[in-house]
């Protein structure tokens, strides 16, 4: 696959899979405008990438980071919503949960996706787009925990991909999310490292019998927005090793 002359924004690029995705699309010849609230990483320092430290559920620095993306290159191809948190310690049951952490989780899973897609897409009808949002598995079924926010988050976040896929798919926008199972992320790797039987448990229950890795994610997330994609529009692409296969 190969971006080359096309514009994208990532979020959530500052570690992890979003990191990855940025990377990944740079290396295939893609200009990159990465925003998160971390420092830039090692990794998006080579030409072409534009790295932005902001909070995502900033509204009016969103739009300007877009604006200035756009003005840059001409054009805007591809949006990447993969900014995301998973709060373990705090997001529990909606009983039990604590309704700032919940409106925080909500905020930067799914809030801050929807500023991003609402300044994008009105610059992508010019030449056409894609859009793909890095739910989880937890957005389709339940999520292993539980951590309600962050479930009802990215099971917002596939529904708005839908509507996104539906208005906008005659302006040549398509909208798609990738949704991870357990993959080995800088977010979730200090829990396996405190408890490893929980990283063999969650091998076992995979039928790949591994976590997935941030490549895994980034490959599923550029194909999406590939031209080899071009009629896929709407859909929810699981990337878990069969684990939803082994859901009850």
């Amino acid at each position: 696959m190969t971006f080359h002359g096309h514009n994208a924004i990532v979020t959530g690029a500052g570690g992890g899979m979003g990191l990855r995705i940025a990377g990944d699309l740079l290396a295939a010849g893609a200009t990159v405008t990465a925003i998160d609230l971390k420092p830039r990483p090692a990794g998006l320092d080579a030409a072409g990438c534009a790295y932005e430290q902001l909070d995502v559920t900033d509204h009016d620095a969103v739009q300007a980071v877009v604006g200035q993306a756009h003005q840059r290159h001409g054009r805007l191809d591809y949006i990447v919503n993969a900014a995301g948190v998973g709060w373990f310690d705090r997001d529990r049951s909606l009983v039990d949960t604590d309704p700032g952490v919940w409106q925080r989780v909500l905020d930067i899973n799914l809030t801050a996706a929807m500023y991003l897609s609402r300044c994008g897409i009105p610059l992508m009808r010019e030449h056409g787009g894609a859009l793909v949002h890095v739910a989880s598995v937890a957005g389709l079924r339940n999520s292993d925990g539980p951590m309600d926010a962050y479930q009802v988050a990215k099971a917002g976040l596939i529904s708005m991909s839908r509507a996104i896929a539906l208005t906008y798919g005659p302006d040549r926008v398509r909208s798609n999310t990738v949704c991870p199972g357990a993959i080995l992320t800088p977010m979730i790797e200090p829990l396996y490292e405190a408890d490893p039987p929980r990283r063999q448990r969650m091998e076992q229950r995979t039928p790949l019998r591994r976590l997935g890795t941030p490549a895994d994610v980034s490959a599923a997330c550029l194909f999406l927005l590939s031209d080899q994609a071009s009629f896929i529009t709407g859909v929810d692409l699981v990337v878990d090793g069969g684990w939803m296969l082994a859901l009850s």
